[in-house]
């Protein structure tokens, strides 16, 4: 990996250049007309209140935690970017806050009195839930895949690695008990169980859920879970594993916290929203409506269709109107976290560095195809007429083709790029490719990997559709 790539500061720095795009010292000129009003949000992730009844919101695409009204809905920064990174915190007795760094594979506190900020410990990918008992000792899990799996005590000082107790898949927001155990949604399996930290020994509480992500006790000691495929609030009887919904919202739920009047408060990783729910009731109010698109990456036009890579979801969005015709999302079903989109007249082609793949979706559909992993950073990816997909790898500095869709060949079709991130078709045999690190526009011929530099210090005028001759109406040349 050439040394300019550096994936702990520079991965989430990527998301920012969407389909095509480069960064750099020129400008973008300002599209006239807004299609789709821009959410406030990029993405909520954990929260929690403080002990005078604050709530506390993070935003990991953003790395940025808020303070939320929940009478109002009105917002505030309370942690900037980039130190706002928290995909789920807690409040110490000492007056810090402590929270995990997903992007950054770190474990941060942000000290109340003195406003600073430190890192406690590093190298831990996909750091997720966090929780602290009632001795006050912390506790620190791994999610989001299968190869992260750890669950580790933490020394809140920093001074000692943390300490593993066990790997097990699944691990989210988890929450401790009245009995001093750590109880735990397992994602991927629909189970809720509890573990004694000190032992690493693991009971079954519930099954049956199809991807929870969180649980939570009210001050009742009432064990409550989101389910994100589903959209369902669920009230767990820890002692017979009886589970029951006692509330619908939307899939994409992501964390939950208690108010001090044991009021639930969800958020959505998909619509940047929160919602109160009453679980004595069953009611639900709205409190933060984001709406619109959340965080989107890449966009590819097809008729009268606007096809947006909206990172925790796919869109088709009509391109007259700016409606949101449908939301393909992430858990609830298998796109994983599209970042880029191209389309042709079958197929939608979604690729995410974040999720390390590429897939073939039914354009129409939204249904997955066809998934292809083993990338370095797979940037954006096209299709070409005969079936095969040319993948911009950002990391590896090339471009990949998969041959065919069953993926039994694969084959570098040209080397030595400085992170290839945007690809466009020229026709089927040459591509065009843009290169964020050296900031230029280069010609590949697919079948001899000849490339040449056509141009440097580019900037796109306008949002464009996928076909050479938009492109050259659309590329100036400085």
């Amino acid at each position: 990996m050439t040394k300019w790539f550096d994936r702990k500061y520079w991965r989430w720095g990527l998301l920012l250049i969407s389909n095509f795009f480069l960064l750099h010292a020129g400008s973008v000129q300002a599209i006239p007309e807004v299609l789709v009003p821009p959410s406030p949000f990029k993405g909520l992730n954990g929260l929690r209140f403080d002990s005078t009844g604050q709530l506390y919101v993070g935003s990991v695409a953003e790395q940025t935690l808020y303070k939320v009204d929940v009478a109002t809905g009105k917002y505030e920064v309370f942690l900037k970017s980039p130190d706002g990174q928290a995909d789920d915190f807690i409040f110490t007795p000492n007056g810090q806050i402590l929270y995990t760094a997903l992007l950054s594979s770190e474990v941060r506190t942000f000290d109340l009195q003195t406003n600073k900020v430190a890192t406690i410990a590093t190298g831990i990918p996909a750091v997720d839930p966090i929780a602290q008992d009632k001795s006050d000792r912390i506790f620190i899990g791994q999610s989001l895949s299968l190869k992260n799996t750890g669950l580790y005590e933490l020394d809140p000082t920093g001074q000692n690695s943390p300490r593993l107790i066990l790997n097990q898949p699944g691990l989210n927001a988890f929450d401790f008990g009245s009995d001093g155990l750590l109880y735990s949604p397992l994602q991927f399996t629909g189970e809720i169980i509890k573990i004694n930290v000190d032992t690493g020994a693991i009971a079954p509480v519930a099954s049956g859920l199809k991807s929870p992500t969180a649980v939570k006790f009210n001050s009742k000691g009432e064990l409550f879970a989101l389910d994100a495929a589903t959209g369902e609030v669920v009230k767990v009887d820890v002692a017979t594993g009886q589970t029951k919904a006692i509330a619908q919202l939307q899939p994409g739920l992501d964390n939950l916290a208690f108010s001090p009047t044991d009021l639930l408060y969800a958020s959505n990783f998909v619509d940047s929203d929160i919602n109160e729910v009453n679980t004595q009731t069953g009611r639900v109010r709205k409190v933060v409506n984001s709406g619109g698109l959340t965080a989107p990456g890449g966009l590819a036009v097809y008729d009268n269709s606007l096809y947006i890579a909206d990172t925790n979801s796919y869109r088709i969005l009509d391109r007259k109107t700016g409606r949101i015709q449908q939301t393909i999302r992430s858990i609830v079903t298998p796109v994983q976290n599209p970042l880029t989109v191209s389309v042709n007249d079958s197929n939608a082609i979604v690729s995410s560095w974040f999720a390390g793949a590429v897939q073939r979706l039914n354009r129409a559909t939204g249904a997955v195809l066809n998934t292809y992993t083993g990338f370095g950073v797979p940037y954006d990816a096209i299709e070409l007429k005969n079936g095969s997909i040319v993948v911009a790898d950002c990391a590896l500095g090339q471009l990949t083709q998969i041959v065919d869709p069953a993926d039994t060949n694969r084959r570098t079709v040209a080397k030595g790029l400085a992170c290839p991130t945007g690809l466009a078709l020229v026709n089927n045999s040459t591509v065009l490719v843009t290169e964020f690190s050296s900031n230029s526009l280069s010609r590949v011929d697919l079948k001899t990997g000849q490339r040449s530099v056509i141009a440097l210090r580019i900037y796109i005028r306008t949002l464009f559709e996928s076909s050479i001759d938009t492109i050259t109406k659309t590329i100036k040349f400085i």
